[in-house]
C-alpha cells in the first residue's frame, strides 16, 4: 500500500490523470462534429473534456501567458493548409517537445501543410491523391466492393497500445505512409497486408513501383518522443466516423463487424496518455542488514537496490509486473548489469556485491518497451577501498607464506645458535 501512496501523490502532483484532461479537436468543418459523435463520446466517458472548433476558427489558441490551454490536441482537417487564431506548424512543435500529445489524420486529399507535419514526427506520407488498393483483402460495405477499403488486421503486438488482438477487421480507407527502417521512436500500429499497394488513380504506375508497397506501407503510425510526449498518423480520417464504427462488411464472402471503435479509442487512450504509462518513485539503496541509506560503499559490501514502479491506466496505479527491466552499476562502464526482480506489489529489487574496484559509480535504469513511456532513472554513489584498520590481520590463504617465514627465522635462529656454541 505504501508505493500506490506515494505514487497516488505524484501522480497528482504531476496531474497524470484522465479527469478533465482537456482536448482540442480541430474539425475542417465544425458542423460535422456529429460524424465523429462515437469517438468523441468514448473519450468523454474516460473522462476527457473534448472542445470542437474549426481549423478556421479565428479564436483558436494553444497557449496564453505562458501557460499551455489543452493537453492533447486532435487534428482532422487532412486538407487544411493553415490554421486560424494563433496557431501554426511550430507551435504545433512547441506543444509536442513541451509533453503534450497529438492525433493527426489525414485522408488521401491531405494537404502538403498536413504532410510536412507527420513528416516532423518521422512519418512520411504518400503524394496527394494517392490510395492505398488490395485486390485481395478488402471488404464490401453496402454491397459495394471496394478495393480501397482495406480490411487490415495486421496491428502491433502491443495491448496496451492498440487492444487486440482483433477477429473483426480494422477497416481503413486512405493515403499511405512509410518510417524509415532504423527508427527508435515511431512504431507501425496498423500494418498493410502484403497484398496492398499505393497508386495515384490519374498517374501512370511506376515501374518498378514505388516503395509504398506490402507490408512497407504504415496504415496507422504511433510515436513516442524522448520526452514521452506521443502522437499518432493515421492515414484514414474516415476510419473514426460513425459509419465505419456500425458498418457490416463483407470480408472474403464472410460477414462481420469492424473493429474501428475499440481499436481507434484504445490508441487515442493511449496517445493522451491515459494508458501505459509508467511511473517510478521511491528509489532506494542500503546495505544488507540495514534500512539506512548511506552516503557510499565500500568495495565488496553487499547492498540492495530497490524502486517502486506502477502503471497508470485510466489515471488510476496498479502495479506494474515485467522480467525485462535492468539495473545496471556503473563508473565509465558498466559493472553490473542484472535484471531487477520483482514482487508483483510494484516494488523492483537487486542484491549483488560491490566491484572491487573504488571510485564514483552511479545507478542507472533505462527502460523502453513498446507501448509503454520510458523508465529513466540515475542515482550517484561513492566507492571507498578499505581503510587502513579495516583489513583482516591474518588470512586464511596467507597460511603457507606465514609458514614459511616462521621456518626461515627459525632455521636461522638454529643455524646462529650452533655457529656461536659449537667447539
Amino acid at each position: 500500500a505504501r508505493p500506490i501512496f506515494i505514487t497516488l501523490v505524484l501522480l497528482a502532483a504531476l496531474g497524470v490523470t484522465s479527469a478533465g484532461k482537456s482536448v482540442l479537436v480541430l474539425l475542417q468543418n465544425a458542423n460535422t462534429a456529429d460524424k465523429y459523435s462515437k469517438f468523441f463520446g468514448s473519450l468523454r466517458d474516460y473522462g476527457f473534456d473534448i472542445s470542437v472548433k474549426g481549423v478556421k476558427d479565428s479564436s483558436l489558441k494553444l497557449k496564453e501567458y505562458g501557460t499551455w490551454l489543452y493537453d492533447d490536441l486532435v487534428l482532422f482537417a487532412p486538407q487544411t493548409e493553415g490554421f486560424g487564431g494563433n496557431i501554426d506548424r511550430q507551435g504545433i512543435l512547441d506543444f509536442v517537445d513541451s509533453g503534450h500529445n497529438v492525433l493527426l489524420a489525414l485522408n488521401s486529399d491531405a494537404s502538403e501543410s498536413m504532410r510536412n507535419l507527420a513528416a516532423e514526427f518521422g512519418v512520411d506520407v504518400d503524394d496527394r491523391g494517392s490510395k492505398v488498393y488490395d485486390h485481395f483483402n478488402h471488404a464490401t460495405l453496402n454491397g459495394k466492393e471496394d478495393h480501397t477499403l482495406i480490411a487490415g488486421g495486421d496491428v502491433v503486438d502491443a495491448p496496451v497500445m492498440v487492444g487486440g488482438p482483433y477477429k473483426e477487421p480494422v477497416l481503413f480507407r486512405g493515403i499511405a505512409s512509410v518510417i524509415p527502417g532504423d527508427s527508435e521512436l515511431a512504431t507501425v500500429a496498423l500494418g498493410a497486408p502484403s497484398t496492398s499497394y499505393s497508386h495515384a488513380p490519374k498517374q501512370a504506375m511506376l515501374e518498378p513501383p514505388s516503395l509504398m508497397v506490402g507490408s512497407a506501407i504504415s496504415l496507422v503510425t504511433a510515436v513516442q518522443a524522448r520526452n514521452n510526449a506521443r502522437v499518432v498518423v493515421a492515414g484514414s480520417l474516415e476510419m473514426f466516423t460513425n459509419d465505419i464504427f456500425d458498418a457490416v462488411v463483407t470480408v472474403k464472402d464472410v460477414s462481420t463487424h469492424t473493429a474501428n471503435w475499440a481499436f481507434t479509442v484504445t490508441l487515442a487512450r493511449w496517445a493522451f496518455q491515459d494508458r501505459g504509462v509508467l511511473v517510478a518513485s521511491n528509489m532506494r539503496h542500503h546495505l544488507l542488514g540495514s534500512d539506512e541509506q548511506p552516503w557510499g560503499y565500500r568495495v565488496n559490501d553487499d547492498v540492495e537496490f530497490l524502486v517502486d514502479i506502477v502503471e497508470v491506466d485510466g489515471g488510476v496505479p496498479k502495479p506494474f509486473a515485467a522480467d525485462d527491466i535492468q539495473l545496471e552499476f556503473i563508473m565509465l562502464n558498466p559493472y553490473i548489469r542484472q535484471p531487477l526482480q520483482h514482487d508483483g506489489n510494484g516494488t523492483f529489487s537487486l542484491r549483488f556485491k560491490v566491484p572491487d574496484v573504488y571510485g564514483v559509480f552511479k545507478y542507472y535504469i533505462d527502460y523502453a518497451h513498446r507501448g509503454y513511456s520510458y523508465v529513466k532513472l540515475t542515482h550517484q554513489v561513492p566507492v571507498r577501498p578499505y581503510k587502513h584498520n579495516e583489513y583482516e590481520r591474518f588470512l586464511l590463504c596467507a597460511y603457507p607464506y606465514y609458514a614459511s617465514a616462521i621456518s626461515v627465522m627459525a632455521g636461522f635462529f638454529a643455524l646462529g645458535f650452533f655457529y656461536l656454541y659449537n667447539k
